[in-house]
């Protein structure tokens, strides 16, 4: 799902939320309200998360930065182990 499809859903659900009084006027609870919220809030939640992510790949898409091979990092983490145990010693 895309962020624009959950925020559409929690926009949904807030309205049914509110409208439930209407839809079933003695048929209804407050905490079927409440957990019709709470699920809003939870794609409201999921649709920030997925902007959050998109923005993530899209920076580091961006990013023109000299790439680093694998064997460069296994490299450096080595030297790096290699400093480290010495000076614990």
């Amino acid at each position: 799902m895309t962020a624009a499809t959950h925020y559409e859903n929690a926009n949904f659900l807030r309205e049914l939320a509110e409208s439930l009084p209407r839809i079933r006027p003695q048929g209804h609870s407050q905490s079927q309200a409440e957990l019709l919220q709470r699920l809003a809030d939870e794609e409201l939640a999921q649709a920030q998360h997925d902007e959050w992510i998109r923005d993530k790949v899209a920076a580091a898409r961006a990013d023109n930065r000299p790439t680093v091979s694998t064997d460069d990092v296994l490299a450096r983490l080595d030297a790096r182990h290699d400093r480290v145990s010495r000076a614990s010693r």
